[in-house]
């Protein structure tokens, strides 16, 4: 039987949960379509969620690497950098900005879609 997990492991695993799905919600997906993404049941994904299944390192990195997720707020709650539009807009390429735009146009469509 394996190991009972600490009260602070415990409390860690509802932190990240609470996390994932304040993420999940921010960029309006469904719990079905995270899932999907971690290539988990719904069911599973769920558990992640509440914190009761701890989230493994593989799956924070696909999340990062699928939706550029950052893994240090999931993981410990702080934002590792701030955006500053101002410094984006006057420091980056034509390209850079269209990438941004085209990404702010899809994630505005994919939250008009949900409601």
């Amino acid at each position: 039987m394996g190991a009972k997990k600490t009260v602070s492991e415990k409390e860690l695993n509802i932190q990240i949960g609470e996390r994932l799905r304040e993420i999940r919600e921010n960029l309006g997906y469904t719990r079905d379509e995270f899932a999907d993404i971690l290539c988990v049941a719904e069911g599973h994904y769920k558990r992640y969620e509440t914190g009761a299944t701890e989230l493994p390192m593989y799956k924070v990195k696909i999340l990062h690497n699928k939706l550029n997720i950052d893994p240090t707020y999931l993981i410990i709650g702080e934002m590792e950098d701030s955006f500053d539009l101002d410094v984006f807009m006057a420091n980056s390429t034509r390209e850079q900005r269209d990438q941004l735009f085209k990404r702010i146009f899809e994630y505005m469509e994919r939250l008009l879609v949900k409601i």
